[in-house]
């Protein structure tokens, strides 16, 4: 993540937060600070592919879920 605040405060483009992230917290306090525009989260996605559900609950966040899901809700 530091190459990319270091980018975005250089250059005026969009930049990704890559490497290590796991945590919704953490992940939600990088955009929010505005240290990159986007975060990835393959590996971690890979792992869990319920992640971003779990990441929106967690965040209290009030995101749609798929018609086929809203039964395991």
């Amino acid at each position: 993540m530091p190459f990319s605040t270091a980018i975005k405060e250089e250059i005026p483009i969009m930049t990704a937060a890559v490497g290590v992230i796991t945590d919704p917290k953490q992940a939600d306090t990088i955009i929010e600070n505005q240290k990159a525009d986007i975060v990835a989260l393959g590996r971690e996605l890979l792992r869990n592919p319920y992640w971003v559900y779990q990441a929106s609950k967690q965040l209290k966040a009030d995101t749609p879920w798929p018609n086929q899901y809203l039964r395991a809700k």
